[in-house]
């Protein structure tokens, strides 16, 4: 008979975790646990106990590294608001912002930003004054507005709030702790469109006769660090080449008025030369050389998948 498990703090962390970035390896367990690196082989007799009730799925990897996944079962068991669970997602993707988004909140800037900044945010996540927001996060709040069928109404009073209090509207969201009015981080751009020619945002009607009209969509970045006093970071992560097109598309979304009050920076994880010059291409046919940047990382030596962490290099 299987005994009951009772969740500490420390499973709390890791299994909340889990359930927003959907994989971790045991690295990324421990950090969001907070724990010492030595006690990764008790949080691993934790997940694999954890796994056996029902509650985490172990998945091998190509590389013999084991990552955890969540299970339906888990929801129920932290008595958490949470969206139900699709498939187990193991890509390559899901487990590369995870790991970016451990080695962020165990201390480490991977976005290599400036010395003093990266110590001032470091403060300000050790104090929750600042934290991750991911993917999770994002699609459960637009889906929640897109079944109300206010999202244009919601976009035109975050606009209003924005001229007539010039607040930060975005973090305020986030600090309230609803993860159904995390909305002001996602991109509203569908409707507008870009002309590559003059650089500038029109109107989306002249998108399908003008070729140099790129319509645009709504977006959510793969990852936020959200941050006060109008300082928030959109994280994307890149693992393969899209045509510059679609990074035109993507950068065009930040310019507008919304993501410029919710971001004031972009930084992109790229893990080849050929993905990062695309997206430079796509920063550089949108002025928004000053707005965002890229950051190279490696696998080191091995794939993104399994136990195996990204670390970002200069």
């Amino acid at each position: 008979m299987t005994s009951t498990l009772r969740a500490t703090k420390g499973d709390r962390r890791v299994l909340e975790a889990l359930l927003r970035f959907r994989c971790l390896s045991i690295l990324s367990a421990v950090r969001f646990s907070g724990l010492a690196l030595s006690s990764r082989y008790r949080v691993s007799r934790r997940l694999h106990s954890y796994a056996e009730r029902g509650y985490v799925r172990v998945v091998t990897g190509p590389s013999a590294h084991v990552v955890f996944t969540p299970t339906p079962k888990l929801i129920p068991l932290l008595e958490l608001e949470t969206p139900p669970l699709r498939a187990a997602d193991v890509s390559a993707h899901t487990l590369a912002v995870s790991s970016i988004a451990s080695q962020l909140a165990h201390g480490d800037n991977v976005l290599h930003l400036p010395s003093n900044e990266w110590e001032n945010i470091r403060v300000q996540l050790e104090d929750y004054e600042a934290g991750l927001v991911c993917e999770a996060d994002l699609r459960m709040a637009e889906s929640r507005l897109r079944q109300s069928g206010k999202r244009d109404h919601a976009v035109a009073q975050m606009m209003h709030l924005v001229d007539t209090q010039r607040d930060d509207v975005a973090y305020r969201a986030w600090a309230g702790g609803n993860p159904y009015q995390l909305w002001p981080w996602i991109v509203m751009a569908h409707g507008e469109a870009w002309n590559t020619r003059e650089q500038r945002i029109v109107s989306d009607i002249y998108a399908e006769s003008d070729s140099t009209v790129i319509a645009l969509t709504d977006h959510r970045p793969d990852l936020v660090l959200a941050r006060p006093f109008h300082q928030s970071i959109a994280i994307e992560v890149e693992l393969t080449r899209k045509p510059a097109r679609d990074y035109i598309a993507t950068m065009a979304g930040y310019t507008t008025r919304q993501s410029r009050d919710a971001y004031s920076q972009v930084v992109w994880i790229a893990t080849s030369e050929t993905t990062a010059h695309a997206i430079r291409r796509g920063i550089a046919a949108t002025g928004t050389e000053q707005l965002a940047r890229v950051v190279m990382a490696d696998s080191n030596g091995g794939p993104l998948w399994g136990g195996v962490d990204l670390t970002t290099r200069a």
